[in-house]
């Protein structure tokens, strides 16, 4: 006799196969998503190294401190959000060195540390609102890195 329709323990074997599936798949895709959205950090950092750079050659000094901007983290759902970085004549201190990022930032960005001898510059992101922002920073004279202490954080 020939069968026309498949039986329901066939369906049910296939439904646990795409549920279980779905469970290893969701989170790696949410993860990977994540770090596509940190991955915004280095490129603003490595910018304004080389902002400041030129401001030093212009300048025969780098930049003044400048503290978190647009806004300090705040480890709320926020965080998660892209926030305008306004015109570049109303940046803040980044004015001053002609750096500003291309659109809406995740990341918060500041000169910690600026005088005649040196500076450095850095770069934050807390994408899962967890109060674990990894750092990204760069020097004058050092390679850029990212200072998280754990690699999972986004």
């Amino acid at each position: 006799m020939r069968r026309s329709a498949f039986t329901l323990v066939e369906l049910v074997v296939v439904v646990a196969i795409i549920g279980i599936l779905s469970a290893i798949a969701v989170p790696a895709w949410t993860v990977a998503q994540l770090r596509a959205k940190r991955a915004e950090v280095p490129p603003n950092v490595e910018g304004m190294k080389i902002a400041e750079l030129a401001y030093f050659a212009a300048n025969d000094t780098f930049a003044d401190e400048v503290s978190w901007y647009p806004a300090a983290l705040t480890g709320s759902s926020a965080d998660k959000s892209p926030r305008a970085w306004p015109a570049l004549s109303a940046a803040g201190g980044f004015t001053e060195i002609g750096w500003g990022p291309n659109g809406e930032v995740r990341g918060s960005y500041a000169i910690p540390y600026g005088d005649a001898t040196g500076f450095e510059v850095q770069g934050t992101c807390d994408l899962d609102a967890d109060g674990d922002t990894p750092l990204y920073w760069c020097s004058e004279s050092a390679a850029c890195g990212w200072d998280a202490g754990d690699e999972t954080v986004y």
